[in-house]
C-alpha cells in the first residue's frame, strides 16, 4: 500500500513522532544531521546500491505532512523487517518499562 493511502488510516493518525523516534532508538538506528530543523533523520544499513537506508520523519506532530511521513516510515520498516504495517504499528506504540 502507498504512504499516501496509509496516511489516512487511524493507526497512523494516532500515531506520534516522538513513538516512531523511540522505536527506531530502540532498533539501532542513527539519528543523523539534517540542515532543516523540521525533518530528523535516521539511518541504519545500507541498500542494494550500498546507499544508507534512510527514514525521514517531521520534528513535530502538527506539521501537515506528519500523517504521510509516518506512514512511509512504518510502510519502510514493515518492508525492512517483513512483517505487516499493523505489527510494525503495534511494536512503535508499545510501551516500555526500563
Amino acid at each position: 500500500m502507498t504512504p499516501e493511502v496509509l496516511s489516512s488510516y487511524p493507526q497512523i493518525q494516532k500515531l506520534h513522532v516522538a513513538e516512531v523516534v523511540n522505536y527506531l532508538q530502540r532498533n539501532h538506528w542513527v539519528s543523523v544531521s539534517h540542515p532543516s530543523p523540521r525533518l530528523l533523520v535516521f539511518e541504519k544499513g545500507v541498500d542494494d546500491q550500498g546507499k544508507p537506508i534512510q527514514i525521514v520523519l517531521p520534528s513535530k506532530d502538527d506539521y501537515e505532512d506528519t500523517p504521510y511521513l509516518l506512514a512511509k516510515a512504518v510502510n519502510l520498516l514493515s518492508v525492512l523487517e517483513s512483517v505487516s504495517f499493523q505489527e510494525i504499528v503495534k511494536a512503535i506504540t508499545v510501551v516500555h518499562v526500563s
